[in-house]
């Protein structure tokens, strides 16, 4: 069988487990294909969950919230469910520039932030911000997806919400440590993010295929935690993306991003019911889930075990 995997944004380290996969044949003597699809096919006009819905791929990777908003929020409700999780730990962050004077979520008051067009992103920063004492007032501008991280670069505007893996150390190399500003640390409880997503359909009719892809998955990311600087050396040699052409940011980046690949018991893909349901929690308390037609969703009215499964997962041996 083949699947087509919608990835969450152009090829790079976040998804080192899964191009490792492919390279090394994690998946052995079985018949399946597998094709990563990125963004750039339309400069990411089109959600990868969305392709998903659509019927387009098999796999979609994006955040939570995206699964939230498809499953349960909108006029139509798909049914799709998350079937692993890419890293354990957040490793995104709302970042401001070293010289911007801004040191602080608080100083974010009257500044602008800007997005990618995606759902509560505004929210969870006006909430940051306030987390930090100040009043939330945060202005938006929605550039192209794909040249928010260079527009900010540029000063276009004063903050982005970023993986620091990727461009915190693009930034990095370029003499700008970024100032970081990261949700826990301000007692909010983000979802997992990028999860696998894929149509519970997917789930019914090709269980066995999907125990597959990630099985192999998991031990391309178990490679990739233990070994972030042959891993590097691997992504370089053997996938053809300008995302991979210069080993020493490419090896940064993975050595920065290792640590977050597997959980306390060394394994990948596993999400916690905890996180889930404190992550809706949150949202539902500060009235955060909306319905297409403004009403609200309560906590109390999600299933938090139809989010998600962990049984697609099965054991890898290390």
């Amino acid at each position: 069988m083949k699947l087509k995997v919608a990835l969450d944004w152009t090829p790079n380290v976040i998804h080192a487990g899964m191009y490792l996969a492919q390279i090394d044949n994690l998946w052995g003597d079985s018949d399946l294909e597998v094709e990563y699809i990125s963004v750039e096919i339309d400069n990411y006009q089109k959600k990868t969950t969305q392709r998903l819905v659509e019927g387009e791929v098999h796999i979609a990777l994006s955040p939570s919230e995206h699964l939230l908003d498809y499953r349960l929020l909108q006029k139509e409700e798909y049914p799709i469910k998350a079937i692993a999780t890419v890293m354990q730990q957040e490793t995104s962050a709302f970042v401001t520039l070293p010289d911007s004077g801004i040191t602080r979520p608080a100083q974010l008051d009257g500044k602008t932030y800007g997005g990618y067009k995606t759902q509560l992103e505004r929210e969870l920063l006006t909430y940051l911000i306030q987390q930090d004492g100040g009043k939330g007032d945060i202005d938006l501008v929605t550039p192209p997806r794909l040249e928010v991280f260079e527009a900010f670069l540029q000063q276009q505007f004063d903050t982005a919400w970023v993986f620091m893996p990727w461009e915190g150390v693009i930034a990095e190399r370029r003499g700008k440590k970024l100032n970081a500003f990261h949700l826990h640390d301000y007692q909010i409880p983000y979802g997992y993010s990028p999860i696998l997503m894929v149509r519970e359909e997917t789930i019914e009719n090709a269980s066995e295929t999907l125990q597959v892809f990630l099985a192999g998955v998991a031990r391309g990311y178990q490679q990739a935690a233990n070994e972030p600087e042959a891993t590097a050396q691997k992504l370089v040699e053997n996938v053809d993306h300008p995302s991979f052409e210069d080993i020493d940011f490419i090896t940064q980046a993975m050595q920065a991003i290792a640590p977050s690949f597997l959980n306390e018991q060394q394994r990948w893909g596993a999400m916690k019911p905890e996180r889930w349901d404190a992550y809706v929690q949150w949202l539902s308390k500060h009235e955060l889930l909306h319905r297409y037609d403004g009403s609200p969703l309560s906590a109390e009215q999600i299933n938090i075990a139809s989010l998600y499964t962990n049984e697609m997962l099965v054991t890898v041996d290390d």
